[in-house]
């Protein structure tokens, strides 16, 4: 439709530049909130070794050794999730717009696949936790007891926790906590940022794709897991037992032997494991 500015008719124009689309944050991140350790050579299945393992009793001096003998048990990594996104640019598509139409394809299929990869990590986070014993509403007065009643159950089951996964309600919870049992340097810190990041000896991460209502992942079996985020307030864990492992991570633009143009593809094969679920506690708040 044509702009007319009284009777004379005006030139339009169209901006160089793409607004930018919005994705989920990226949460997975190797070393801090989940571990790539056991990523080694061509596979499509990692096998983890666990040794069995008991506790030494008191006995009187002098007594002989009791031999036992070596037991483990096997631990799948099946590297099963595949996320894929092709982009079909035709040349004369992009000869007629002045945005560089290839690199912002591009571009958008690495997020859309990263954020997918992300949303799975999540999936598997919540699905293959341990539920937390409490199970009360969350809200600023009890938000860092939840998360320190949640720790104290990993420790008695002799594991540590140093990530705390929230969703953006429970984040706005512990924000609004922020001057009622924080401490004055941390507080200002908090308030001046927005951002809780380390507290009680823990990384605190607003991971805003636990606002979604499902996602889904393949376990270790092969199976498609739909999971309900509905609900999950937070997760407490130790990131060294989120397995997140890749042996295909591939970003091109290719030219198209069908059709005169090209397509941005990007494909990424991760397995999602927890290893060992005492060591993760999801808290679902009940209304």
């Amino acid at each position: 439709m044509a702009i007319m500015y009284n009777a004379q008719h005006v030139d339009e124009t169209y901006a160089d530049k793409l607004e930018a689309n919005l994705y989920y944050g990226s949460v997975l991140v190797p070393g801090v909130t989940c571990t790539d350790d056991y990523t080694k050579g061509p596979a499509g299945g990692i096998y983890v070794h666990k040794l069995s393992t008991t506790a030494a009793t008191p006995v009187t001096p002098g007594t002989d050794f009791t031999d036992e003998e070596t037991q483990d048990e096997l631990i799948q990594i099946l590297l099963n999730n595949c996320f894929q996104k092709s982009k079909k640019i035709y040349n004369v598509q992009a000869a007629a717009v002045a945005a560089d139409l290839k690199d912002t394809q591009l571009a958008a299929a690495q997020a859309e696949v990263r954020e997918g990869w992300g949303v799975a990590g999540l999936a598997c986070l919540a699905q293959e936790g341990t539920a937390a014993k409490d199970s009360s509403k969350s809200d600023a007065d009890n938000c860092i007891k939840q998360v320190i009643a949640a720790r104290q159950e990993i420790v008695e089951a002799k594991g540590t926790a140093d990530v705390v996964m929230c969703s953006p309600a429970f984040y706005a919870c512990v924000l609004q906590a922020a001057g009622k049992d924080f401490t004055p340097n941390t507080n200002d810190r908090i308030r001046s940022t927005g951002n809780v990041g380390g507290y009680l000896g823990m990384t605190w991460i607003e991971a805003n794709a636990l606002a979604s209502t499902a996602a889904k992942y393949y376990d270790h079996t092969g199976t498609l897991k739909t999971v309900d985020l509905a609900g999950v307030d937070f997760i407490i864990y130790n990131h060294e037992t989120l397995s997140v492992v890749s042996n295909i991570d591939m970003a091109r633009i290719v030219d198209s032997e069908n059709f005169n143009g090209c397509k941005a593809q990007v494909e990424q094969n991760t397995g999602y494991r927890v290893r060992n679920n005492v060591l993760v506690r999801v808290h679902k708040g009940t209304a």
